[in-house]
């Protein structure tokens, strides 16, 4: 569906950045996507993005059922991460994201809800970076939304809180 005058006005930051664009910009407001955390965890990714304009997001894991676009999952503590484990075992997504706001950090990109999650492992302490690996978690949603790249790179992000490395998803 194309943008009418009041979203380019609204959205007119984004549309100009390279690899978004319009085409970007209309497959956010169409997108449906799953965001599940604790509230504390998850209201700043929220109005991040709310305010790029993604489509449908469900933050009730009571509604996790079904087809999405992308889940988001903000893992900052051991209620939010057995939630996350029993939600995601009915939630049919495209790509997932699993930020883990424990010491050491990590963002898991995969390719889809049934790829291998770190949820096996309990939740420790809160890392000092938390906010930071949840909004970076944001930030690669948005670009998957908006078609920014082709297709997830299955990828784990360690933060030890010097330094961030990457490597390969299984």
């Amino acid at each position: 569906m194309p943008l009418t005058d009041a979203q380019i006005d609204r959205y007119s930051r984004q549309i100009i950045v390279p690899r978004i664009g319009g085409r970007g910009q209309e497959r956010l407001l169409a997108a449906r996507m799953l965001l599940l955390g604790d509230a504390r965890d998850i209201e700043a990714p929220l109005e991040y993005l709310v305010g790029a304009g993604v489509g449908t997001i469900v933050t009730d894991a009571a509604r996790s059922q079904g087809r999405f676009d992308l889940a988001l999952v903000i893992v900052g503590t051991e209620a939010a991460r057995k939630t996350a484990c029993a939600a995601m075992e009915n939630t049919d997504a495209r790509a997932l994201i699993v930020a883990r706001l424990d010491t050491p950090g990590k963002i898991i990109v995969a390719r889809n809800a049934r790829s291998p999650l770190s949820f096996d492992e309990p939740v420790g302490s809160r890392s000092d970076a938390a906010d930071f690996i949840a909004m970076l978690a944001t930030a690669e949603a948005f670009k998957l939304l908006a078609g920014y790249a082709e297709s997830p790179a299955p990828a784990i992000i360690d933060f030890d809180g010097y330094a961030t490395s990457v490597r390969a998803h299984p």
